[in-house]
């Protein structure tokens, strides 16, 4: 038996979470975090609840490590689509069209993602679209895939009871899994808390904490100047302009694009920008003027007089400068730093964290 205790309750940290508690019938797990995915309000370094999401590797050519970890999530989430309608994940054709500024000011070059060369464009169902598919005026090439898009909120709460049911749900002595609602301010506090049954120490503290992972005073400061904010701004729209596909605009701005993910039950996300360094939940009207004129612009197809905006949500994407932390320091394993590719890279991510604990437990000092 291994006793865990996983700081966050981000989707890393719930799929951490889940992990080792599949991974050997006798661990014990404790979530110790400052939200839990049923909360009505939280701060800003809490965001898997609000975030949009779907599956877009951001990796590049040469980053196979990322590559890997992603790949992971895609077949994780396909199963769900397949055998578990519950997590709230829901099969859609990914459209990406690229605008011919955007063209332009990628050196006339096609970026086609990895996952949709060779050996992964039939698992992907990549394919390139003719001309006669888009309007040539205003794009110079466009391709889809086999994607899909997570309801966040219904997919955080599967994963937390996941987590129950794994365990037995049993409470008291014989409790393998808990969660404690509190503030780490030290890494090393958290070995002490421990909510299960034993009521022993933790043998690891896994450290899932995003952004918060800047105020933590057992991280050194090197570290802690790595993480940064994306700030991000999404609308949540009744899919009223029958939208099928999620459809992605890539255009020559670096800090807003054109995103629109239809959800299963009926609703639109529609972004977004990534603005660095604002921590602000206050919203600019003319940035959803910007937004929403975009799907005017560029697919002008769709009736969008008839949009009716529900709400609109703010969230902050806890990025790292160096990309992906995943080391162990000890018995302390730190997992964050995954930017906005929390989602989609959750079940690598565990898994990664699955081979340091193993090597851990074999006598190896450090990977």
């Amino acid at each position: 038996m291994t006793r865990y205790v996983v700081v966050g309750a981000g989707v890393v940290g719930l799929t951490n979470a889940l992990s080792l508690l599949r991974a050997d019938p006798t661990n014990e797990v404790t979530i110790v975090a400052q939200h839990f995915p049923t909360d009505f309000d939280v701060t800003n370094v809490y965001t898997s609840p609000i975030a949009g999401a779907n599956w877009e590797s951001f990796a590049s050519d040469e980053d196979t490590f990322v590559q890997g970890i992603d790949l992971i999530g895609y077949r994780k989430f396909q199963e769900y689509i397949r055998e578990r309608p519950e997590a709230g994940v829901t099969e859609r054709k990914n459209l990406n069209l690229v605008t011919r500024e955007r063209y332009v000011k990628d050196g006339h070059i096609k970026q086609i993602p990895w996952f949709c060369k060779g050996e992964f464009a039939r698992e992907f169902k990549f394919r390139e679209l003719h001309e006669s598919e888009f309007d040539t005026e205003k794009f110079a090439y466009g391709f889809e895939y086999d994607g899909m898009v997570i309801r966040t909120s219904y997919y955080m709460t599967f994963l937390l009871n996941e987590c129950w049911r794994e365990s037995g749900a049993a409470e008291g002595p014989r409790a393998r899994f808990s969660l404690k609602r509190d503030t780490i301010n030290r890494l090393r506090d958290a070995f002490a808390m421990n909510g299960c049954g034993s009521q022993q120490g933790a043998d690891y503290v896994i450290n899932c904490t995003g952004l918060q992972a800047r105020s933590l005073e057992d991280i050194s400061k090197v570290e802690q100047e790595k993480m940064y904010p994306g700030r991000g701004v999404v609308y949540v729209a009744k899919n009223n302009v029958d939208m099928e596909k999620i459809t992605v605009v890539e255009t020559e701005l670096s800090d807003e694009a054109l995103y629109i993910m239809p959800r299963r039950e009926g609703e639109l996300i529609i972004g977004g920008c990534f603005q660095v360094g604002n921590e602000s939940r206050e919203v600019d009207d003319t940035l959803g003027e910007r937004i929403l004129g975009r799907c005017q612009q560029y697919l002008p197809e769709f009736p969008w007089e008839k949009l009716e905006i529900v709400r609109r949500q703010v969230g902050f994407r806890p990025f790292r400068k160096g990309g992906y932390r995943i080391e162990r320091e000890g018995r302390v394993v730190h997992c964050y730093g995954m930017g906005g590719a929390g989602f989609q890279s959750s079940w690598g991510c565990a898994a990664r964290v699955g081979e340091l604990l193993a090597s851990a437990n074999r006598g190896e000092s450090r990977l």
